[in-house]
């Protein structure tokens, strides 16, 4: 079984009520969609209509809120009790019809990795991985979402950084893909398809993740602009 498991937030939420949307269309064979909501957006949050199988956590998202979303992904077995769990965001959208099973292939997950020496805006999350995996990463993991990941790993993750939250937490900048992906790749490589993107012939993503944060000033400046008409591209496909 697959869950799809989704902390969001209020400014999030105008987006959020689209990609379920999407989700109730388009996406097929999960088990569960999991919810996570923060307590104090809770009257701000419309219940109605959502995807089969929902539910709805209220929790707590103390301290930077950034980094707060990333340890409950981090630590979202504590939610679901599916073999697997999909990792989504507010802002992706399903554009065409998916069957989540496809995105485990003989039992593993499929994860794109690139090489950092060929990277130069994701060099920022080496050091943050480094610091929670206990040495410099070959590789950055957070090539497309959304990502799948065995339970267990989440599991096993928590075991072996036990400090992980405050780790989290206290850092400047983390990335949650990057750190559970790393601790795959050391740990767990027979457990998932890890492709170099050095040798990966593209094929079309799942899903379409439009760039959140945009939304704070619609049409404020230039990329505001262009960002919010993908949005309404995205979706228009995603009704077709």
């Amino acid at each position: 079984m697959i869950d799809i498991f989704i902390k969001s937030y209020k400014p999030d939420f105008w987006l959020l009520q689209l990609a379920l949307r999407t989700i109730k269309r388009n996406v097929s064979g999960y088990g569960n969609l999991i919810l996570l909501i923060p307590e104090r957006d809770k009257n701000d949050f419309d219940t109605r209509d959502m995807p089969e199988r929902t539910t709805i956590h209220y929790v707590s998202d103390e301290g930077v809120g950034y980094l707060r979303q990333q340890h409950y992904k981090m630590t979202a077995y504590k939610y679901s009790k599916a073999e697997f769990i999909l990792c989504a965001d507010s802002d992706i959208f399903w554009d065409h019809p998916v069957d989540v099973q496809d995105l485990v292939k003989d039992g593993k997950p499929e994860i794109l990795c690139t090489n950092y020496n060929q990277l130069k805006d994701a060099q920022v999350w080496r050091e943050p991985t480094r610091q929670f995996i206990g040495e410099p990463p070959s590789y950055e993991f957070m090539r497309r979402l959304p990502l799948t990941y065995h339970r267990d790993t989440l599991v096993n993750i928590s075991k072996f950084c036990p400090n992980l939250e405050n780790l989290i937490m206290t850092s400047e900048r983390f990335s949650e893909f990057n750190a559970i992906g790393a601790y795959a790749y050391k740990f767990e490589r027979d457990k998932y398809t890890f492709i170099n993107t050095d040798d990966w012939t593209y094929v079309p993503p799942h899903a379409v993740q439009v760039w959140s944060h945009a939304s704070e000033e619609p049409g404020a400046d230039e990329l505001h602009l262009r960002e919010m008409i993908r949005v309404y591209k995205t979706l228009f496909k995603s009704f077709e």
